[in-house]
């Protein structure tokens, strides 16, 4: 398992890469071919760049599957 703190680790991941936040929720974003960090439970088209920065740095993310 490898666990990211840091907004550099995240951008640093290939597109089609999937974290879960290390929070109570446990909410899962994927990157997409354009970087931007979606939830796929959210209507198609949004992000959650600033959501996914912020709660990755206040709680930590932990990569489920890295992207090509």
């Amino acid at each position: 398992m490898t666990v990211v703190e840091r907004i550099a680790d995240l951008d640093s991941l290939p597109p089609g890469s999937a974290v879960e936040i290390l929070d109570k929720r446990g909410s899962i974003r994927i990157k997409s071919q354009a970087g931007d960090w979606t939830d796929q439970t959210k209507p198609a088209g949004t992000t959650w760049n600033v959501w996914t920065y912020v709660n990755t740095r206040r709680y930590g993310a932990r990569v489920i599957q890295r992207g090509h």
